[in-house]
């Protein structure tokens, strides 16, 4: 029985005060939770205050990194700052608000992979590029940055089409089956046996507990990549509930 992994993307929804009242909520039903396989992603500014309020077993990300670990970069943040699990990469608001290009999202890939932390690499075409038929060659081209051997890391791809991300438009799950059926072949041809099982696939883009339990019967589905929705502690809390895999 396949095990779902939900990863909760706080963005900047969720201030210092804000995440601590969250994490008291979640110790208080800590039997529905502790058993689940969840990573939170809080704001940089409040991973140490998340870790040190929180009483049950569950992993704990970062948003994004600096490409470098350190030095002289005012206002970045070094993947080597605080002990984590994991960190996301290539995130489409990463790609579009701050204008980061696949060389960017390259190095920071790299430089999670050397980490002790795990990389969720976000890949995804906009409305445009889905109308124009460009989704599988938009996808193809994000995924082209992969090194050529995970070396026993675990990769996470999110599949986040930019049209679906806050828009309530989710995808078909025959969509979503196509494109993530055309990541795992992409996967196939770059790695061996050893490093695909070390990879996971994921959905992104409006998830919440309207639609997880539809989201949940596409198979190729390890996890869920949540926005908005896990910043609420009572939305987040239905998700979790649906999740009886």
């Amino acid at each position: 029985m396949r095990k779902i992994t939900l990863a909760a993307n706080w963005k900047m929804y969720l201030d210092e005060s804000n995440s601590i009242s969250f994490i008291h909520k979640l110790n208080a039903d800590k039997d529905l939770f502790s058993d689940k396989d969840i990573i939170l992603f809080p704001s940089h500014a409040c991973i140490r205050a998340v870790k040190d309020h929180l009483d049950i077993s569950l992993k704990i990300g970062m948003q994004d990194c600096d490409m470098h670990t350190q030095g002289a970069y005012t206002g970045s943040t070094s993947i080597n700052s605080i002990d984590i699990d994991s960190c996301i990469v290539g995130h489409s608001e990463r790609r579009i608000v701050y204008k980061e290009t696949n060389s960017i999202i390259s190095d920071k890939l790299n430089t999670i992979l050397s980490s002790n932390a795990n990389p969720i690499l976000c890949i995804g075409e906009t409305l445009k590029e889905k109308n124009e038929n460009l989704a599988i060659s938009v996808l193809d081209k994000q995924l082209s940055i992969l090194p050529q051997d995970l070396d026993g890391k675990q990769l996470t791809i999110a599949y986040e089409p930019v049209w679906a991300i806050g828009s309530g438009d989710v995808p078909s799950n025959e969509y979503i089956n196509e494109m993530l059926s055309s990541i795992k072949n992409r996967l196939k041809s770059l790695y061996s046996d050893t490093d695909l099982h070390n990879i996971k696939l994921f959905y992104g883009g409006s998830v919440d507990a309207s639609n997880i339990e539809e989201l949940l019967s596409v198979k190729l589905i390890d996890g869920f990549l949540v926005g908005s929705a896990s910043a609420n502690f009572e939305k987040f809390k239905e998700i979790v509930r649906k999740i009886k895999l």
